[in-house]
């Protein structure tokens, strides 16, 4: 499925008889909505990056906790 932009819609919305302000606003909360699923994936993004570091130093730790009890 293509995601329009909210300029298309907008224009699409009054083509097929919306009210400009009706079009309007559902074009504006289209483009939040999108703004907002945007943020989301950087901050999965984000969050994997730093899963990941946690995961190596946790495993550094217990490589370590090792050495040091078979000594």
């Amino acid at each position: 499925m293509a995601i329009k932009d909210t300029l298309t819609l907008y224009k699409e919305l009054l083509s097929t008889g919306v009210p400009e302000d009706q079009a309007e606003i559902q074009a504006h909360q289209l483009g939040s909505f999108h703004d907002f699923a945007g943020n989301i994936t950087t901050l999965v993004e984000k969050i994997e990056k730093d899963l990941f570091w946690m995961r190596l130093i946790g495993g550094g730790m217990i490589i370590a906790c090792f050495g040091v009890m078979f000594k």
